[in-house]
């Protein structure tokens, strides 16, 4: 395996971060603030996590008799540099089968409100940062409407009132679209199924309401508008998504998530390929999805603080989400996350029960596919602990 044969550029990395948490003279001017002049100041920030997983799955006959797996989940390593008004940022992953980019660009803070960022970004659109309190995430992410890195530019202007964000994406993140071994689920293709994502337009806003200190909510909508290039056709599809989203904070520790999105995929197939499903694909499997959709979302979580020598608080959550394709494009995929997040100063510990309907990752064979079984609720248990370091 990759994790286990490059040993050498492991032990590179492991003393990165015996470097890092050193807490010497040296590693404050080598990490933290290397002094070039009395105005020119570089800021170097490395950090990363190691994550260990459990999982147990209804579904497979091989885990439900060993009673679930558990071993090394994930590495990745994180770069962020300040100097002045440049900045860098970078992530790379290593997981137990493959490894990939997370996010890698730098950009130019235009001033204080404004930032300008290019290379493989996140794709503003949605709740921001997340969709999700939990580690599964929600049906979002598997869409590509959650958490996803695209390669572009993107610029931010944020306020204390306003955020708005606007970016051009050339491709995804690899410009190969056969490449499975991807953090992001997007569009890929095989020998059938051609389709790959191009030129995409993205706007998202959100108004910041404070209501007498103890609510608060982001209200916003984002838009997305893209091509499809078919590799067999060599013409040129549409997509395009609409949302609406409220992120709500009560007193600090409830949140509630809102969130609709309408999505619909046009692609230019050769005869005899159905326009009515598409190909995603990520974690190095491909999977198929309804063309067209709706995705309604419904999240609710309380945080407890607690400080004492064990937590240092707990994170309740409840995440729902349902895909809903038109009636002649397939059926309802539903998932359902109900779950615990404890931490501890930089460990943190996930406690999800996932179930699905109809839904990839939760037994099923795609998102929003017509099938016999698709009524049949499946479930899964995924335990994740991590140590972050930075």
């Amino acid at each position: 395996m990759i994790f286990y044969n490059n040993y050498k550029y492991w032990c590179l990395l492991f003393l990165i971060i015996l470097l890092n948490n050193e807490n010497t003279y040296s590693q404050q001017a080598l990490l933290k603030n290397i002094q070039l002049s009395e105005k020119d100041t570089v800021r170097l920030k490395i950090g990363g996590a190691i994550r260990l997983n459990y999982a147990w799955q209804d579904y497979n006959d091989q885990r439900k008799d060993k009673i679930g797996d558990f071993g090394f989940e994930l590495f990745r390593l994180d770069v962020n540099i300040d100097y002045n008004d440049i900045f860098l940022s970078a992530e790379q992953r290593w997981y137990e089968e493959f490894y990939c980019i997370h996010h890698a660009y730098f950009g130019y803070h235009i001033n204080k409100h404004t930032d300008v960022q290019i290379g493989v970004n996140q794709v503003p659109f949605g709740i921001a940062p997340y969709a999700a309190h939990s580690f599964w995430f929600n049906t979002t992410y598997y869409l590509g409407f959650e958490d996803d890195y695209d390669a572009g530019i993107k610029i931010i202007y944020n306020t204390s009132l306003w955020n708005i964000q606007a970016a051009f994406y050339k491709n995804s993140e690899y410009a190969n679209s056969t490449n499975y071994n991807r953090y992001s689920f997007d569009l890929v293709t095989d020998d059938i199924q051609a389709n790959e994502e191009i030129n995409q337009l993205n706007l998202r806003g959100f108004y910041k309401w404070n209501i007498k200190n103890s609510l608060k909510m982001n209200i916003g909508s984002s838009l997305e508008f893209g091509e499809l290039y078919n590799q067999i056709t060599t013409r040129k599809g549409t997509r395009h998504a609409y949302s609406l989203h409220n992120d709500v904070v009560y007193k600090k520790h409830w949140s509630i998530h809102l969130q609709w999105i309408n999505y619909n995929f046009s692609p230019k197939n050769p005869i005899g390929i159905t326009t009515k499903r598409v190909q995603f694909g990520a974690f190095q499997f491909p999977f198929m999805v309804s063309a067209k959709a709706n995705i309604y979302t419904f999240n609710i979580a309380k945080e407890i603080f607690i400080k004492n020598k064990y937590i240092d608080a707990i994170k309740f959550y409840s995440n729902f989400s349902v895909v809903s394709p038109k009636k002649e494009y397939g059926s309802d995929s539903k998932q359902l996350v109900l779950g615990t997040r404890i931490k501890k100063r930089s460990l943190y510990s996930h406690f999800d029960f996932i179930a699905g309907q109809n839904m990839w990752f939760s037994g099923g064979p795609g998102i929003g596919l017509q099938h016999q079984n698709d009524e049949d609720w499946h479930s899964r248990i995924n335990v994740n602990l991590g140590y972050y370091f930075n």
